[in-house]
């Protein structure tokens, strides 16, 4: 009986999970706590056993790691965000149109239809693409895939990337930072909590990540808190994103889909460098550097890009407005992208373009 109600595979892997933290923190590893977790939980999930990777985990980690960044929004922080918000939406739109069109030579390449092609490439919510996706006749299955494709391939390249080729990056700055007291700590988990429950009565995408940010930011501005949350309670966060993500690979589906898996990565790589490319671009002429602008523009997971700008001691501010704008844009707004562009032969225009290429 006992055996049939506990899988002790299951509980190994909690187990080496956590070790694989702890192991990648002593080394001094970016995003230890999410990266160990993600690969142990993934390696299990693609042997096909059962993995812990509950709910209520994944939003406790996202509530952590909004108000973690949300204790960053001081009232200078926000104001001085004001003049960066043209280059946040053009970056967004240009972001998406860059995902669009490659979207089309996957669909060729996957021989997919171009509603899953679209929905998979789209650098929103993992759990939102999907279910939004389905609603115009896409693939759930692929699109699901692709995006946790994306998300761990990012957050497994993009860290030690910066850290290695980017610049004004301190691994050791933030944890160096002075904690918040322990009287005010409730009062920040409590405002990450009221900002989680208003976002989501008003049915905001991701309320448990950008609720608990905007609720403890408010904080923040107003001067009654200062800090940073204790690293304990971060990396707590982090392993529920890391274990989250993990546990999205499942062997079977890999097995079945194992081509579109090999080509998504190829692809979201692609897109990666594109955005690299831009990133390059707009350091020319604006006042921020690759490794802020290069973490605004990843293809990558929103609270997993903001905690790598935190960790790494970067801009957080503005990688978090970054991340948000595009987040409301394609999470609120994706099926009326994805018809604004079917109207416009968008699509159409760049499958031509494509066949006189090939």
């Amino acid at each position: 009986m006992l055996k049939e109600r506990f899988d002790y595979r299951t509980i190994l892997c909690v187990l080496l999970s956590v070790a694989a933290g702890f192991f990648g923190s002593y080394f001094r590893l970016p995003l230890a706590w999410v990266l160990g977790p993600l690969l142990v939980t993934a390696a299990f999930g693609m042997a096909n056993i059962s993995v812990f990777a509950p709910l209520a985990g994944r939003r406790l980690g996202q509530l952590i790691i909004g108000a973690s960044v949300g204790l960053n929004l001081t009232a200078t922080v926000l104001v001085s965000l004001t003049g960066w918000l043209p280059l946040l939406f053009v970056t967004a739109l240009i972001g998406i149109l860059f995902a669009a069109a490659i979207s089309v030579a996957f669909a060729r390449v996957a021989r997919i239809d171009q509603a899953t092609a679209f929905f998979a490439m789209m650098p929103g919510g993992m759990s939102e693409m999907a279910n939004i996706g389905a609603t115009e006749g896409a693939r759930p299955e692929p699109i699901a895939l692709s995006q946790a494709l994306r998300v761990a391939l990012v957050v497994c390249l993009l860290p030690p990337l910066l850290i290695f080729f980017g610049d004004s990056v301190d691994l050791g700055a933030w944890a160096a930072k002075p904690q918040v007291s322990w009287g005010s700590l409730p009062f920040v988990l409590a405002a990450g909590g009221i900002g989680t429950i208003v976002f989501r009565w008003i049915g905001f995408q991701n309320p448990w990540m950008v609720g608990s940010l905007i609720g403890v930011a408010a904080l923040t501005a107003a001067g009654l808190v200062a800090g940073r949350l204790p690293l304990s309670l971060v990396n707590a966060g982090q392993f529920f994103l890391g274990i989250a993500i993990g546990a999205r690979f499942k062997g079977d589906i890999l097995r079945h889909l194992a081509r579109l898996s090999a080509i998504s990565m190829a692809f979201t790589l692609f897109l990666t460098l594109l955005m690299a490319a831009y990133s390059l671009m707009v350091t020319a002429f604006a006042d921020i550097s690759f490794s802020d602008m290069m973490l605004s523009t990843a293809p990558g997971g929103f609270a997993e890009m903001v905690i790598t700008a935190q960790v790494l001691h970067l801009h957080v501010a503005l990688v978090t407005a970054f991340h948000i704008i595009r987040s409301i844009l394609l999470n609120g707004l994706a099926l009326h992208i994805w018809a604004l562009l079917n109207r416009i032969g968008f699509f159409a225009r760049v499958n031509a373009i494509l066949h006189r290429i090939s």
